[in-house]
């Protein structure tokens, strides 16, 4: 399915997302060939912002076998004790692809991590992220499909992406399959081209048996540019929610894959709150009962259950069974996503 781009608009200052900048994605582009990267690259190439793959991505299709997703263990740290500085506030915000939301209904108090029906937009751009570090260890995160002008990003946490223990380092084998249910992707598996992550969260976010450590986990935000996929660009096909970087949040819905016991990460499950409180490390804080295998997923303010769309303004970073907890987002995170979106 194809979405139109629908013109920005800047939300009115009565509402309650407050008057906001808006930045305005413009026509997606074609994302750089497996061949030109291979070319340009010759390798890997990492920077202080980014790892870029030259894996084709048959070669990443090849490695997903049936077993490797099954078996993939989920990624989630459990809550650290301690604070961290707040990403500073840009009142920045992109709409979704359908277009600007308006004041909608507050998402009810549910904790419970039920069955999402995968209403609206949340249908085919929300999905399973698998990933892999080093030569057996495969792991699943959940990911969503986010406007911008490129066409091709995806956000999720960055601690899916970078390894926060003993290893330290980028993941491979990065695929995205958008409403994947019961190992079936009708949207596709779509391969990273590169991965994006805060050198902030990389160089100061630490996990081990007693929880997190480290001011970096107030950024636990990343972006992905998928590769194209039968010549189109993931935004043409699932459409992207809006982003809002530390716009003021209402009521909050998180949607995730979790997959540790009682869960089993066949289906997309929420939570969602009236309300919510400010957590330790600058982080949204909501009573949530989900599972590792959620880390990545969407928290969405001013969401319409209806259409399923609403405003990113986090991704789920940590959790103990019985709350949640995601990085709010700010400057560092859009001039991350500038720097995903543009490429460099």
């Amino acid at each position: 399915m194809r979405y139109l781009r629908t013109a920005i608009a800047v939300l009115a200052a009565v509402t309650a997302l407050g008057a906001c900048t808006v930045a305005q994605p413009g026509t997606p582009k074609a994302g750089p060939s497996t061949r030109n990267l291979e070319e340009e690259l010759g390798n890997t190439k990492e920077s202080d912002l980014r790892k870029v793959f030259t894996s084709s991505p048959q070669q990443v299709n090849d490695y997903w076998s049936s077993d490797r997703m099954r078996n993939a263990k989920p990624r989630q740290p459990q809550p650290g004790a301690g604070d961290a500085p707040k990403d500073e506030p840009t009142g920045v915000i992109i709409h979704p692809t359908t277009g600007p939301v308006g004041q909608v209904k507050p998402s009810p108090k549910d904790p419970s991590g039920a069955v999402w029906t995968r209403a609206g937009l949340t249908a085919s751009s929300m999905g399973r992220l698998y990933m892999s570090y080093g030569s057996n260890y495969n792991s699943v995160c959940s990911a969503s499909v986010v406007n911008s002008s490129s066409g091709v990003l995806v956000a999720t946490a960055a601690h899916c992406i970078w390894d926060t223990q003993d290893g330290k380092g980028w993941a491979s084998n990065v695929m995205f399959i958008p409403g994947d249910t019961n190992e079936r992707g009708p949207y596709g598996r779509w391969v990273a081209e590169s991965i994006y992550a805060p050198p902030q969260f990389r160089n100061g976010a630490k996990s081990g048996e007693r929880g997190v450590s480290g001011d970096g986990w107030a950024y636990d935000i990343s972006f992905l540019r998928m590769r194209p996929l039968n010549g189109q660009n993931i935004l043409s096909v699932t459409g992207g929610q809006g982003i809002a970087f530390d716009s003021s949040a209402e009521s909050i819905r998180t949607i995730g894959y979790p997959t540790a016991p009682p869960f089993d990460g066949s289906t997309q499950r929420s939570c969602s709150s009236p309300t919510w409180s400010q957590g330790g490390r600058s982080t949204y804080q909501i009573d949530c009962v989900m599972t590792p295998g959620c880390s990545g997923g969407p928290w969405y303010t001013r969401f319409d259950d209806a259409r399923g769309v609403g405003y990113l303004i986090s991704t789920h970073s940590t959790g103990n069974g019985r709350q949640s907890f995601g990085s709010i987002l700010g400057k560092v995170a859009y001039d991350l996503y500038k720097s995903a979106d543009a490429g460099a």
